[in-house]
């Protein structure tokens, strides 16, 4: 076993005490669903249930974890990244190895000894921490795709030498838990990325950011099979079709017996410069269809998400009996559907179903086959929509896709 599996069992044990949902042997698909949406709300970083399902061993996987992903698991039991939860753990295990010291005599003064170590420990970080100021100059920092659409790998060049700070992190978007340390001497660093998206670069020295950039990697409309590391690309005359694209049924390898096998996420994902609108003041529109219909995804699920500058939006949709487990996000706000009535969003997906978002005056509205199925102020917006992705379990399409500004210039 290795120190991360070692870590990771113990952290499993830790979480499932805490949420006092029994033993994860009993833990059914919607469970991870549930579970995901927890995380997303405390820490902001959204972890598929697939990812939560490997962590937790119900999903053969062979890697470790990215640490991006272990430091957001780590916040969501209330430690600042994943290696001061291994720390702790460390402590923790070596206290009770520790042998007892049975001699009342040396009981008090070991205690004293301790308990001054402790102090002075703290007193020093303290003061390092209060008088230390953050100095440099001639900072750089730049990145360049290798290749158009993906996978593509990004070169970041950077130049932190002339700064006194401790530590040099590349930060790949607006989210601060995806940062990768980088050593401080040298120039370079590169990132593979398997899906297009919108990402706001960052230079942080210790912990502040003192140079950013835009970075957009761009893709035509692409089809995939969701898979970690690395998505499952399809080739584009399975997905594209006269006047709609996406899968059937019987395009998914899994035959009708196999109740037990966990069916995958189809994903279809398009960012480009052409698709730019501002998210104060705009309107989508499409017709969806899940057409999975297999008994191993009843709640036949389907989710639009809008990749913004400064964040996301993400509009669930299910069978109306699982609306409970569905999650609506609004940039950094989470909208849990075990405490907030989506019974809008249970919809009939034995036909395709017309779905409108819109904002306008600081406000947004969706309605599904012309239904408002919600609406809310929508004040601070996710910068400039630079994308879409649209997920189904199993298989679904997209028809009469559209995405338009509604400021009048």
């Amino acid at each position: 076993m290795t120190d991360t599996q070692f870590f990771i069992e113990k952290y499993r044990t830790l979480v499932e005490t805490r949420i006092g949902w029994g033993k994860s042997d009993n833990w059914q698909s919607q469970d991870f669903e549930t579970l995901s949406g927890e995380i997303f709300k405390k820490t902001g970083v959204l972890l598929s249930a697939s990812t939560l399902k490997r962590i937790w061993g119900k999903v053969r996987y062979n890697s470790t974890p990215n640490l991006a992903t272990l430091d957001a698991l780590a916040r969501f039991v209330d430690f600042p990244n994943w290696r001061s939860f291994c720390h702790w753990q460390e402590e923790a295990t070596a206290a009770l190895e520790e042998p007892k010291v049975t001699n009342r005599k040396y009981r008090i003064p070991l205690l004293v000894t301790v308990v001054t170590i402790v102090l002075t420990l703290i007193a020093f970080i303290l003061q390092r921490q209060s008088v230390k100021t953050l100095r440099y100059s001639n900072i750089r920092f730049s990145s360049k795709p290798v290749t158009n659409g993906i996978p593509n790998t990004v070169i970041f060049k950077y130049d932190a030498t002339r700064s006194n700070a401790d530590s040099v992190f590349i930060q790949q978007n607006w989210d601060k838990r995806r940062r990768f340390r980088v050593d401080k001497n040298r120039h370079e660093y590169s990132s593979t990325y398997y899906l297009p998206g919108y990402y706001r670069a960052k230079l942080v020295l210790d912990d502040s950011v003192v140079k950013e950039h835009d970075l957009l990697i761009e893709s035509d409309w692409i089809g995939v099979l969701q898979k970690e590391p690395i998505p499952g690309y399809l080739p584009r005359e399975l997905y594209m079709k006269d006047g709609s694209m996406g899968l059937e049924e019987a395009d998914v390898n899994i035959g009708p017996k196999d109740y037990q096998n966990e069916p995958p996420v189809f994903l279809l994902s398009r960012v480009a410069k052409d698709m730019e609108v501002p998210s104060e003041a705009f309107e989508l529109s499409m017709l969806l269809q899940n057409t999975f219909t297999r008994v191993s995804a009843p709640c036949r699920q389907a989710s639009v998400m809008l990749l913004g500058t400064g964040g996301v939006i993400r509009i669930p949709m299910s069978a109306p009996g699982c609306v409970g487990d569905l999650l609506l996000l609004l940039g950094d706000r989470a909208i849990d559907g075990k405490t907030h009535n989506l019974s809008g969003f249970g919809v009939d997906f034995n036909k395709p179903v017309q779905l409108r978002c819109a904002v306008s005056s600081a406000e947004i509205g969706i309605s599904l086959n012309g239904t408002l199925v919600f609406r809310d102020k929508f004040p601070k917006g996710i910068g400039r929509i630079v994308g879409v992705r649209i997920a189904f379990t199993g298989s679904g399409t997209v028809s009469n896709f559209k995405l338009s500004s509604l400021r009048k210039d």
